[in-house]
């Protein structure tokens, strides 16, 4: 339990109700049979009021304090004035009615106090002090509660609401009610009260695809009700983000809609790239033939004009986002608003998830929060002396050092940024109906920021259960795990990458170290996340870090301007990238790929790493080879379920060959999937022995990537594999998935 408002039931003898239809006028429908019902007023209906009271428990456990209150900024943090209430065994609870906004508070035990263990949001008082907070809701304002909702394969959708009335008491005014779909009234929904209740039943059919439902409405007073805000998917199997494969998008270097991007330009300037052009792309089917189920996009925040020079002495534009100048505009040489608006209407038709890249952290110069605020409390070291890694350290000055010098660093201690972060994340949602963000430099920012970036997501669109997806960037090296999972959880972040897989996999891969030290950095991770609940983002690359062909390739990747790595003439890098990427696409979580990657673009670090995308007659053969192979892996992956969610196991690991199975218990049909690597120069043959828990049954037989039968002894659960040279296998039980033969 933890600081927060539930609904309080009042129980009244019911009266009878009726059914009627959603009418097109005005977005309203009357519930005139019902009110009529009520002969002897609203008395006669069960009703539930809204409850905004912040509410805090307490376990002393076997402690026995003398003194224990609840202290906070709406009491002038006085110990006297709010005492909790005994409960016994231990517990003591405060309850205290406050008006709207939020307050910061913590419990007071026999002289010193505590943060609420039981509440995840916290804050900042003028002092420095970390205290607990809670957004106390408007009571002046009735609200809604989703107590079912479900829609089915074909769209059905059944949704009951329970009207949660205000402070005054006063009765639902059904005749205000309004339902609106996506941007309209709903006319063929219909809509039945609950005999003697003030609840709804909304029932309707949804077609294919993103819709957004709302509901508004007043009461008898006259106050408007909370807006009932749904996002609604309606396809054939409910998504989990385990599913998705993710494609990252940069945008300037991805494509340029019906034209060809600048090659002559400068690495650090614009290249043309634009939201036409990912629309185009995912027309065309692209993103489709690699299985890709979700999209995210580099920032698209409208950037500074310009060149200004950064850490590394060079003077670079905006074309990566990652400079905001403006909080709530659409770079206009992306497409600007309706570029975007199309790009995610047209994903959306095809069931295909978009995140935008969020950047909360700082701003640019030109900023207005910059242009208002310099100097006051928006911002650490406004005199712009602590850049990181160069006048300030990393280490001791994450939180407050500017990334560049001309990016101040927003203070979190100052809570209305905190707001103005969280309210600018949430306009970018709404406007753009999007499904998730990225969220960048993720310990450049206290956690409380991600923290109350949730709770403002689940208060504004999670009453159906909806979840956005928090993807966080938290860059670290090998064995980071401890400070990446420090983000994770239901109360923060969905998910991050997993930087300490990635370098372990160009270390094996590249020979570095063998791949027994990849499998215990996997395990590492694996162990880190649990009971997280998060759903990982294994990755090759990104636009931070060298490209994975040039790394495994041993050429020189920290000098991108002056050394940028050729494409090799070999095969041995191709071979070790297609390898990385089944090791990758086996692997549960919801993998990215990095635009390019699936050719196998080369590059040093930044901004080498951020060439220009090439499709179709533009790719020599050894491309073309390793995008058909990512393509097979994609489609694989979007088909079985073991590979998306099965558990994992290591069945065997050698220095150059290591076996892993993905496999799902407890289903009807039991679904295995088996990924080998083979990084050594000649061809392995072997047999590995299935455990128990992953046996497919014995009617199960085994297939890889082309559809070819793969020998399996079903009695003793010996699989035969082969596995060539600097290459990988898998295969799957799954029959539904095997491709069909050309």
């Amino acid at each position: 339990m933890s600081a927060t408002g539930s609904s309080v039931a009042s129980q009244i003898e019911p009266v009878p109700g009726s059914r009627f239809p959603v009418p097109g006028l005005g977005l309203a429908f009357v519930l005139a049979s019902l009110l009529a019902a009520c002969s002897q007023g609203e008395e006669d209906v069960s009703f539930q009021t809204r409850d905004c009271a912040l509410t805090v428990h307490y376990d002393a456990g076997d402690a026995r304090p003398e003194a224990i209150s609840l202290v906070g900024d709406f009491n002038f943090w006085d110990p006297v004035r709010h005492p909790m209430d005994d409960l016994g065994d231990g517990w003591f609870r405060a309850r205290i009615e406050l008006e709207p906004g939020t307050v910061q508070y913590r419990i007071h035990i026999d002289g010193s106090s505590e943060l609420d263990a039981y509440n995840p949001l916290t804050l900042f008082d003028p002092v420095g002090r970390e205290n607990s907070a809670f957004h106390v809701p408007d009571c002046s304002r009735g609200d809604w509660e989703v107590e079912r909702q479900a829609i089915e394969a074909d769209g059905a959708l059944e949704l009951d609401l329970a009207f949660l009335r205000a402070r005054s008491g006063a009765a639902l005014d059904a005749g205000s009610v309004e339902v609106e779909l996506d941007g309209v009234a709903w006319t063929d929904a219909v809509l039945t009260p609950v005999a003697g209740s003030e609840r709804l039943q909304l029932r309707g059919r949804l077609a294919s695809g993103k819709h957004r439902l709302i509901v508004r409405a007043r009461d008898r007073e006259g106050a408007e009700v909370d807006e009932l805000v749904l996002p609604l998917w309606s396809e054939p199997e409910p998504f989990d983000w385990r599913d998705a494969l993710v494609y990252q998008v940069l945008v300037d270097r991805f494509r340029r809609g019906g034209g060809a991007l600048d090659d002559a330009a400068c690495i650090s300037d614009f290249h043309g790239g634009d939201l036409f052009g990912v629309l185009e792309a995912l027309e065309e089917g692209y993103f489709d033939s690699l299985g890709v189920c979700a999209l995210w996009l580099s920032p698209l925040y409208d950037n500074p004009e310009g060149a200004f020079i950064g850490r590394d002495g060079h003077a670079s534009r905006a074309y990566h986002g990652y400079w905001p100048a403006a909080p709530r505009t659409v770079e206009p040489r992306f497409g600007g608003e309706q570029a975007l608006q199309a790009l995610v209407a047209a994903a959306h038709a095809r069931g295909m998830r978009v995140l935008l890249d969020a950047v909360p952290n700082h701003v640019h110069i030109e900023h207005p929060l910059w242009t208002e605020h310099a100097g006051g409390l928006w911002f650490n070291f406004p005199e712009g002396d602590c850049i990181c890694g160069m006048s300030c350290s990393w280490e001791t000055e994450i939180e407050r050092c500017w990334f560049d010098p001309f990016l101040p660093d927003i203070r979190f201690a100052h809570p209305p940024a905190v707001a103005q972060a969280v309210d600018d994340a949430l306009w970018w949602i709404e406007t753009f109906d999007l499904d998730g963000l990225r969220i960048d430099a993720v310990p450049m920012m206290p956690r409380l920021v991600v923290r109350h970036l949730r709770a403002a997501l689940v208060d504004r669109l999670g009453a159906g259960g909806a979840h956005v997806y928090l993807l966080g960037e938290t860059y670290t090296g090998r064995y980071g795990q401890d400070a990446i999972r420090y983000y994770l959880g239901p109360d923060s972040l969905s998910g991050q990458f997993d930087f300490p897989v990635l370098w372990a996999l160009r270390d094996a891969l590249a020979g570095r170290i063998a791949l027994e030290e990849l499998d215990a950095e996997l395990l590492r991770s694996e162990r880190a996340w649990e009971g997280s609940g998060a759903v990982m983002a294994p990755v090759l690359g990104n636009h931070d870090v060298p490209r994975f062909l040039s790394d495994v390739n041993g050429d020189p990747v920290h000098l991108p301007r002056e050394r940028p790595p050729g494409t090799p003439d070999t095969d041995k890098p191709y071979q070790l990238l297609a390898m990385a990427w089944t090791f990758l696409l086996a692997l549960p979580g919801a993998p990215v790929i990095y635009y390019g990657d699936e050719i196998g673009l080369p590059g040093a670090g930044d901004p080498d790493n951020r060439r220009n995308l090439r499709f179709g007659e533009e790719l020599i053969p050894r491309e073309q080879a390793l995008l058909d192979h990512v393509r097979r892996l994609g489609q694989a992956r979007r088909c079985s379920r073991s590979l998306r969610r099965g558990l994992r196991r290591t069945l065997l690991v050698t220095e150059n060959l290591y076996v892993f199975a993905r496999y799902l218990v407890d289903e009807a049909e039991p679904k295995t999937a088996i990924c080998a690597l083979n990084p050594a120069t000649v061809d392995r043959e072997l047999q590995v022995t299935l455990p128990s828990e992953a046996d497919p049954g014995t009617q199960a037989a085994f297939f890889d990537l082309d559809g070819a039968a793969v020998d399996y002894d079903a009695a003793s659960r010996h699989l035969s594999l082969r596995v060539p040279a600097r290459g990988s296998t898998l295969v799957l039980s799954e029959q539904a998935c095997r491709p069909e033969e050309e």
